[in-house]
């Protein structure tokens, strides 16, 4: 099978221009050096070939302005995505010696929500805000990634509502208004259950594990499990050795994969480290979900193009690549093309479309 599109629960589209001033960097996450190469060269993750790219713009790519930076990414949605989920976030989340008041985070922050509007507008992107807006191709949804810790009021929560945001994270790795340690706080589970009652989607992939298990518990009693997502990651099995240590909780246990499989969510598998070592390892996860009841309906990919460092890139280093992924799922588990279809193309599609309103 060679994917003509693929789709993803989660990249992050805006993070290299975003944080071009760092640098790329190594031995992630514990240097930053700005003499490295420019993390602009991760637009590469989307298909884009950077030499063209110049030759095209006549300039090199550090001279990049955001308006060719939006371009780029755009035409790369259009001709190889059927849907994709570009995060939002609040870019003082990175490691920087900058720390402004919340005012200008949250500033910023909106700031990247009208580089995806920008994106739609004058580069013919399909930016959804609701179910009427899916199209064949092309669709980009918005989702709130590292910004919770914005947080502190309902109103917060709609003004990101109103902006077109689908999905809402509750932790990147820390502590926020809404969740910490011990689980949610009661203004997480009263937000929770605002953005449930709003049908509005809940990504688990950052929060920890008492986190997780109370949406799944609200969600459940509303029966709204069909609103959860883990958008990018792995069962806690896959966790590459020398990253156990240093992900938290961010991996899922067996029985959370069948608790969002049984109530209706979905589940996107990383293609790097550190959730997974190698491509075979991937297509033995998707195998593994694939035999529980429901599983090969529920179950996608989050591939995190653009957040990612390209050493922890294995065979799966842009969108193409996926062919390796089909290949092993066809040849070592015979899986028949159309399930390998549901993973890397219509299964997030499709849920996304019966998600939201």
């Amino acid at each position: 099978m060679n994917p003509e599109r693929i789709s993803s629960l989660h990249d992050d589209l805006l993070v290299p221009k975003a944080t071009e001033h760092l640098g790329e960097y190594s031995d992630y996450p514990e240097r930053f050096d700005p003499s490295e190469k420019s993390v602009l060269t991760r637009l590469e993750q989307f298909g884009i070939d950077l030499t063209q790219a110049q030759e095209e713009y006549g300039k090199e790519i550090k001279d990049f302005s955001w308006e060719d930076y939006e371009g780029l990414v755009a035409k790369a949605i259009k001709v190889r995505y059927d849907i994709i989920v570009g995060s939002v976030f609040d870019q003082y989340m990175f490691p920087t010696t900058e720390n402004p008041e919340e005012s200008e985070r949250w500033e910023k922050m909106l700031k990247l929500v009208e580089r995806y509007e920008n994106m739609d507008a004058k580069f013919g992107l399909n930016l959804v805000k609701r179910k009427a807006d899916i199209q064949e191709g092309g669709n980009l949804v918005m989702g709130l990634e590292a910004g919770a810790h914005l947080i502190k009021s309902l109103a917060d929560l709609k003004k990101l509502q109103d902006q077109g945001i689908k999905l809402f994270g509750f932790q990147y790795g820390k502590e926020t208004p809404l969740a910490g340690p011990e689980g949610l706080s009661k203004f997480g589970v009263e937000s929770a259950r605002y953005l449930l009652d709003n049908n509005l989607i809940i990504d688990l992939a950052h929060s920890g594990y008492k986190t997780r298990q109370g949406i799944m518990q609200i969600a459940k009693d509303t029966g709204k499990g069909n609103l959860i997502s883990y958008t990018h990651g792995s069962s806690e099995a896959d966790i590459v050795e020398k990253w156990r240590d240093k992900v938290g909780e961010r991996a899922l246990k067996p029985e959370e994969i069948q608790e969002i499989i049984k109530n209706g969510g979905i589940i996107g598998l990383g293609v790097s480290e550190p959730f997974f070592s190698s491509t075979q390892k991937i297509a033995e996860r998707i195998d593994d979900i694939s035999q529980l009841e429901g599983g090969i309906d529920h179950l996608a990919l989050g591939t995190d193009f653009g957040g990612v460092a390209p050493e922890f890139l294995k065979e799966i280093k842009k969108p193409e690549d996926l062919k390796v992924l089909a290949d092993i799922l066809a040849g070592d588990f015979k899986m028949d093309e159309a399930d390998i279809d549901k993973v890397i193309r219509t299964n997030a599609k499709e849920w996304i479309k019966s998600a939201i309103d």
